[in-house]
C-alpha cells in the first residue's frame, strides 16, 4: 500500500514525541516575535498570523490600530518554557505586557520544586517565580498566563489540562491560536509555518 499523504514537520513514524516540546519552545517564540511591528514590511500574510496570535493569548481584539512592538522572548527562563514581554499600542496608547507560557505535546501537568522545597503543580510553581519578578519591578506590566495544548480542545485527553484555569492561566488548544476553523486557512508565504500550523 502506497502512502500518498506527504510528511509533515512534527510527525513521523516514532511512538514518542522526543523533544517535541523543545520544537514548539523555538516555533512559538518564532511566531510571536514575528507579530513584531518591524516585520510588518514582509510577508504580510505570515505577520497577520502573528499579530492573530499575540491577540487571541492577550486576549485582545486585533485590527489595523494595533501594534506590537519590542517583542522580546525567552525560551526556559526559570524552568517556564517561554517567557515574552511586548509593548502593545493601540490609538496611540502603549502598554506593557508579559507573558507566561507553558506548553504541552500529549504529556501531563508535572509537579515542580516550590521556593519551599515542596513539590507544586508547575503552573504554580511558575506563576509565582514569574509573578515575584514583575513584583519587584516599579513599571507596571499586564501580566498573561497561557497553558497552549497539541490536543484539540474536544479530544478526551484535553480534560487533564482543564484545571488551568483554577491556577490563573487561559488554556489553549494549539489551533485555537489562529482563530479560526482550520480548514479556512490559507497558506502563508512561510513553508515552516504553514507546516507546523496548517498541517500538523
Amino acid at each position: 500500500m502506497i502512502n500518498e499523504e506527504l510528511p509533515k514537520l512534527m510527525v513521523d513514524d516514532s511512538e514518542k514525541d522526543g523533544k517535541a516540546e523543545i520544537v514548539m519552545d523555538y516555533v512559538l517564540s518564532w511566531c510571536l516575535r514575528r507579530g513584531d511591528v518591524i516585520c510588518s514590511g514582509e510577508k504580510p500574510i505570515l505577520y497577520n498570523y502573528c499579530r492573530q496570535m499575540l491577540g487571541i493569548i492577550l486576549g485582545i481584539a486585533v485590527n489595523d490600530d494595533t501594534l506590537f512592538r519590542n517583542i522580546r522572548v525567552w525560551k526556559e527562563e526559570q524552568q517556564i518554557d517561554l517567557w515574552v514581554e511586548l509593548e502593545v499600542e493601540t490609538c496611540g496608547e502603549v502598554t506593557k505586557h508579559a507573558i507566561l507560557i507553558e506548553n504541552k505535546y500529549f504529556s501531563g501537568l508535572l509537579d515542580s520544586k516550590d521556593e519551599d522545597g515542596k513539590y507544586r503543580n508547575q503552573l504554580v510553581v511558575y506563576k509565582k517565580r514569574f509573578d515575584k519578578h514583575y513584583d519587584l519591578r516599579t513599571d507596571a506590566w499586564q501580566r498573561h498566563y497561557a497553558l497552549i495544548v497539541c490536543i484539540p480542545r474536544n479530544d478526551a485527553k484535553f480534560e487533564q489540562y482543564l484545571i488551568a484555569p483554577s491556577f490563573g492561566y487561559k488554556s489553549f488548544s494549539f489551533y485555537e491560536l489562529l482563530g479560526n476553523e482550520k480548514d479556512v486557512y490559507i497558506d502563508s508565504e512561510s513553508d515552516i509555518f504553514n507546516e507546523f500550523w496548517l498541517r500538523w
